[in-house]
């Protein structure tokens, strides 16, 4: 891989962590400090490398965030605000399209993937939220 190649990756992925700063306390609880050298190290062995969002809930073990980062290009970017009390609907997250609460409790991974912070995200959600 090309210098100028691990360059435009880890330039994207600092943009997409400005995105995630501008967030905090909306859709994003906590930013990874060490997100861009995790990449670095990726970019050794992997063309492009994947920022991954994870919701605020002790339903998603660690062990299984621990499982994906390790298997392949993927690094842990952000854990993504919950809505209040897991509830399914979300007042304080207007959905972008139509301008009324989002809801699921997950509606703040699924947004931060829209904003571009996140190219995954890894979430919870009970019937009829959103997916």
């Amino acid at each position: 891989m090309t210098l100028s190649t691990v360059n435009t990756e880890l330039i994207r992925l600092a943009r997409a962590t400005q995105k995630a700063m501008q967030q905090t306390g909306s859709t994003v609880t906590r930013i990874n400090p060490d997100m861009l050298l995790d990449a670095a190290g990726k970019l050794e062995s992997y063309p492009r490398v994947a920022a991954v969002g994870v919701k605020n809930t002790g339903q998603i073990p660690r062990s299984v965030i621990k499982r994906l980062v390790e298997s392949g290009g993927y690094v842990w970017h952000t854990i993504d605000n919950m809505a209040d009390g897991g509830r399914a609907m979300d007042p304080a997250l207007p959905n972008p399209l139509t301008l009324r609460p989002m809801t699921g409790s997950s509606s703040a991974t699924a947004l931060n993937v829209l904003y571009g912070i996140n190219d995954l995200g890894l979430a919870t959600d009970g019937g009829g939220s959103v997916l």
